[in-house]
């Protein structure tokens, strides 16, 4: 495959843009929340630019049904209803609660302030602000009215880039926002709300057995939950390490997939620092075990937020970095989807995705 004969599809929906939170809390701190519709914009702009690209807008979501073949029907039914019910405030029912610097309601969030024990409830609870930490495992998971929409088309995205791929594509890139590597199959989390990549993994079992590969900086927790006991997909990652960095509880190597799957899950944690060399290695270690696995096609949970330059992570790769990355990755020859994660460097998004396109176009 090279850039002369094939034009990879883009997938993209509008629906993004009306998921954007201003703000989140870390460590007392109010800051700026980071995953911002721009983050989706300058990568879709900056590739199309290129004219290695083929861009493909998505019109129509996916079912609920097809989205509960992954995720819990209850969260997913629970995150509809809260968004819908953020579409009906408005200032003056507002202002009753809060006081309000930004009237305007469509900038409103509810963030989950309660993480009860499930283990300890003891009395059913179906207030849509009871429920939000139910389904939440942190807070940088808040819900406006536009945050149904935007999950159930990152997710459609997602599911119909697996699609394409089963239809005989031999490369998709489906840039998902929110992302979604961080959700379970009934917890939503660290600017995630529904898994894509475990959506489209789940529907490129009808291919045959499926590897994921995760190159976000953060652990995958949610993918690595959701396939924990399934052996027919493989989940790999490389990350920060749990030991000093976010989702802190998950990623460490020992952790190789439950009794139903013992060895399907392969985790590679980085500590702080870590060079393109350091990443590399690990990469191919990483890759030997796809290749044993031999998998029908391959997930790619592309984030870019290991490059040195973005304010949420520590490692120290480079623009080039990303074409060498995926040169590994397309040497294995199988059809694949990538699927965005995180990235928080904005201003490079679009070169570090370019990076990236051209070494999986050098096949």
């Amino acid at each position: 495959m090279t850039t002369q004969t094939y034009r990879i599809p883009l997938l993209y929906s509008h629906h993004h843009q009306e998921h954007a939170p201003t703000l989140e809390t870390h460590h007392a701190k109010i800051l700026n929340y980071p995953e911002v519709p721009r983050r989706a914009e300058i990568i879709r702009g900056h590739l199309l630019a290129t004219g290695l690209m083929q861009p493909i807008i998505v019109e129509t979501s996916m079912s609920k049904s097809d989205i509960c073949q992954t995720l819990d029907a209850g969260m997913v039914d629970y995150l509809e209803a809260i968004s819908r019910d953020m579409a009906t405030l408005t200032t003056e029912s507002l202002s009753s609660f809060y006081s309000l610097q930004d009237t305007d309601p469509a900038h409103f969030y509810r963030y989950p302030s309660v993480f009860p024990q499930r283990d300890r409830i003891y009395h059913s609870h179906q207030s849509l602000m009871g429920l939000h930490g139910y389904y939440c495992f942190d807070k940088d998971a808040p819900v406006g009215k536009g945050t149904w929409e935007a999950a159930l088309y990152s997710a459609t995205i997602a599911h119909q880039g697996a699609g394409m791929i089963l239809e005989g594509h031999p490369l998709i890139y489906s840039l998902c926002r929110p992302p979604g590597h961080h959700a379970s199959r009934d917890l939503m989390g660290g600017y995630c709300y529904f898994n894509n990549a475990a959506i489209a993994a789940t529907r490129l079992l009808e291919k045959g057995t499926v590897a994921i590969i995760d190159i976000d900086y953060h652990h995958g927790n949610g993918t690595q939950e959701i396939f924990w006991n399934e052996p027919r997909v493989l989940f790999t990652s490389i990350h920060a390490h749990p030991d000093g960095e976010y989702p802190y509880f998950t990623g460490y190597a020992e952790e190789t997939g439950g009794p139903a799957a013992p060895n399907t899950n392969l985790n590679f944690p980085l500590h702080a620092g870590a060079t393109e060399a350091t990443f590399l290695a690990a990469l191919d270690e990483l890759l030997a075990g796809v290749r044993a696995f031999n998998p029908a096609s391959i997930v790619v949970s592309l984030g870019f937020d290991a490059f040195e330059q973005d304010p949420l992570g520590t490692f120290k790769l480079k623009v080039e970095s990303y074409f060498k990355i995926a040169q590994k990755i397309t040497a294995l020859q199988l059809p694949t989807l990538l699927v965005q994660e995180g990235g928080y460097a904005v201003d490079m998004l679009g070169v570090l995705a370019e990076q990236f396109v051209n070494g999986m176009l050098a096949r």
